[in-house]
């Protein structure tokens, strides 16, 4: 038979049984759409996280945070083993390779009001050399400095989300905002970086000066936790070390006692990504690629009952010349089509949802070409498979027994 006569042939019959190859092509349709997005989102959530990561663990830096971890876990900064700012100042006095620092203190939400509009907002405490320590300036107006800081000024900055909120079309640099009860004048607005990576919106905020903070806001002298760089020629470690037996002198901690802080350096961060990484360029695939083999289990099963339905059709067939390589042939390239039919489509709904989900999220999600037409390969090989034990079973039908 030739080869346009035998796929016009199959284009025919799969046309006929709409129903059937409607149910034969679903599971390669799921599968490579599935392998499609799950990739896609993967690879762009993963680009937006290391993104973030770097911003917050960029350099030769390390990350101070109060309370230390113990057997239920991280412990709370309760103030009697916190860190004062005392400590951070013996830090920088006797570490040598630490060449600054910025402190924080942090409240989960804050009642803030401009004209008669309110919010409801994350409030930080920083030093003047947040700026550059964080990695994060201003785009408007400008950060306060050593003087507000040590005048426990009521000055803030703000965050774009937070001026989008409550002050509309108004330049809410010079403005006075009221923070609870206190009164704030927005010295600038603070540039844009988006969602943390524990997915808190980190432009839904105020900074205001740690001095501040502590003294007229909460009322208290310890802080959650600091930052401080460290000069790229040295030892990271080797000052985690120095950093870490300071403290636990400050504190009297014995050799039996563990750390009431934790630190984390980008070493450790990168470790922590890449250990998580698996999970997008693994896990999720092998998911996705078992549906593929799920959807040809199948397109075997279904066109091995369409071997019984079809039985007089086959019979026929032979009895007006048709070789058993033919049937064969029909019935291998029939689950071929409905396969690749199945991919083509699921590459076209691929492409509309990942185009739809990075429209609608601020996730930057690229098509993956390469994973996609992979996919789409081992699906048509899987479908391939899955045809050849229904045409062996139809080509060895007995013509005789099929026409009764």
């Amino acid at each position: 038979m030739k080869t346009s006569r035998l796929v016009s042939s199959c284009v025919r019959m799969l046309g006929r049984h709409k129903l059937r190859t409607f149910f034969m092509a679903l599971g390669t349709l799921i599968g490579v759409t599935a392998l499609t997005v799950v990739v896609a989102l993967g690879q762009g959530t993963q680009q937006m996280l290391l993104d973030k990561l770097d911003r917050m663990f960029s350099g030769s830096t390390i990350t101070l945070m109060a309370g230390g971890v113990g057997r239920g876990g991280p412990s709370q900064n309760t103030g009697r083993t916190a860190l004062t700012q005392d400590d951070l100042a013996a830090i920088q006095n006797e570490v040598p390779t630490v060449t600054a620092y910025d402190p924080e203190q942090f409240l989960g939400a804050v009642d803030v009001v401009f004209d008669g509009n309110a919010t409801r907002t994350a409030m930080r405490g920083h030093a003047e050399l947040a700026e550059s320590v964080r990695n994060r300036s201003v785009t408007r107006g400008a950060h306060f400095t050593d003087q507000h800081v040590r005048a426990s000024a009521r000055v803030a900055l703000v965050g774009e989300s937070l001026v989008q909120k409550i002050f509309a079309d108004v330049d809410p640099v010079g403005q006075t905002i009221r923070i609870g009860t206190v009164p704030f004048e927005v010295l600038g607005v603070l540039e844009s970086i988006g969602t943390d990576p524990h997915g808190i919106d980190r432009d839904n905020e105020v900074h205001i000066p740690i001095t501040t903070m502590l003294r007229r806001v909460m009322n208290v002298d310890y802080i959650n936790s600091a930052k401080f760089m460290v000069d790229p020629a040295a030892d990271l470690e080797a000052t985690v070390v120095a950093l870490s037996e300071v403290l636990r002198r400050r504190h009297s901690l014995t050799e039996s006692e563990p750390d009431d802080f934790r630190t984390f350096t980008p070493i450790q961060v990168q470790e922590m990504v890449s250990s998580g990484r698996r999970i997008f360029t693994v896990l999720l695939p092998i998911v996705a690629l078992i549906s593929i083999v799920v959807g040809a289990g199948v397109v075997a099963n279904v066109m091995l009952m369409s071997v019984s339905e079809r039985k007089g059709e086959v019979g026929l067939r032979k009895a007006v010349g048709a070789r058993p390589q033919d049937i064969w042939w029909q019935f291998l390239v029939e689950s071929t089509l409905v396969t690749t039919l199945g991919g083509l489509l699921a590459i076209f709904i691929g492409l509309v949802t990942v185009r739809m989900i990075t429209l609608h999220t601020p996730t930057a999600a690229q098509f993956p070409w390469v994973i996609t037409l992979t996919g789409l390969g081992i699906a048509i090989t899987v479908g391939v498979l899955a045809g050849v034990m229904p045409a062996r079973r139809a080509a060895g039908l007995d013509p005789v027994e099929s026409l009764r």
